[in-house]
């Protein structure tokens, strides 16, 4: 939805021709950093439950392969991948350089009908981040019940289960994701400027 905020706004949805639109608008750019902050997986959105069930299987199901241990660096990879791309949406079209004159309109913010459904989506994102077992257990274990024909195995929804390894491997995530972004960047801009041939 932002995306296609965005395009209504600025004539194109093209990353390259982007950037600076954080001055512009900044309540678009506030509700894509918190909607971003969930796609990488970030503590108190719902992104980071998921990331974190999804950390835990990878870790207590690496027993039933050969080189089992694989599965959990490749999940840890996965959540860079997660952190990387979610950064350079946040960081190459809201901050970075001023839009490119490629981009067809000067942008503004969109009318409240068009950021009301990222807003509530957003919203829903922080609580059932913060309050998981109140507002998404039930919805879990009904759902659950109905693709297993009987009462699910023993589970527990919180923001926090103590330090352990699914919580590094997030930990490892996050950071590496920075530094991929990063990396990836130096390197293109690098490129940018001294190309070959």
């Amino acid at each position: 939805m932002t995306a296609g905020i965005i395009d209504h706004e600025t004539g194109t949805r093209d990353i390259r021709k982007l950037g600076g639109l954080y001055k512009y608008m900044p309540w678009t750019a506030t509700l894509a950093m918190i909607a971003a902050a969930s796609m990488a997986g970030l503590p108190l959105a719902n992104g980071f439950l998921s990331k974190e069930m999804f950390f835990t299987e990878a870790v207590d199901g690496q027993a039933a392969f050969a080189f089992g241990f694989l599965v959990p660096m490749a999940a840890t990879f996965g959540g860079i991948c997660s952190v990387a791309y979610s950064l350079r949406f946040i960081h190459d079209v809201f901050f970075n350089v001023e839009p490119r004159d490629l981009v067809e309109r000067k942008p503004h913010e969109p009318p409240m009908f068009m950021k009301a459904p990222v807003a509530l989506l957003v919203v829903i994102c922080l609580v059932v981040g913060v309050l998981p077992a109140i507002t998404f257990g039930p919805i879990v274990h009904v759902a659950a019940s109905a693709v297993l024909g009987t009462a699910p195995p023993e589970y527990h929804l919180a923001i926090w289960h103590g330090f352990n390894l699914p919580l590094l491997m997030s930990a490892i995530a996050v950071l590496g994701g920075i530094v991929f972004y990063f990396a990836l960047q130096n390197k293109f801009n690098l490129h940018l400027h001294h190309p070959r041939g």
